[in-house]
């Protein structure tokens, strides 16, 4: 049942860009986060939820993070929206094998 929720892969490539990037520029996850956000085509309005007056200072430090061209890309590329049911239903070997009785190969030259 894992190959049925993407989510997770997703949200985990997402972590692992936001924890690469991170390490990259020496800034705490949530400045890349919210750094990032910034940097979108499409106007974003964070809303920083810091519960901590630290936390605070954390997220208002992003606004001073600059990402470069190749740290945009990475983060744009991990966080990717895959189509989902039914497209990446279809793609499944299991499927294709239900759909075509075993004979895709004969059939789609």
């Amino acid at each position: 049942m894992q190959q049925f929720l993407p989510e997770q892969e997703r949200a985990t490539r997402i972590l692992a860009s936001v924890d690469r990037v991170s390490k990259q520029t020496g800034r705490s996850k949530a400045q890349v986060a919210l750094a990032w956000l910034r940097h979108r085509e499409v106007p974003v309005i964070s809303i920083i939820g810091a519960r901590k007056i630290g936390q605070l200072e954390d997220n208002l430090e992003s606004l001073t993070l600059a990402l470069d061209q190749d740290q945009l890309r990475l983060l744009d590329a991990a966080s990717d929206i895959q189509l989902g049911f039914p497209y990446d239903f279809y793609r499944q070997e299991m499927v294709r094998g239900l759909v075509y009785g075993g004979l895709r190969d004969k059939i789609i030259t």
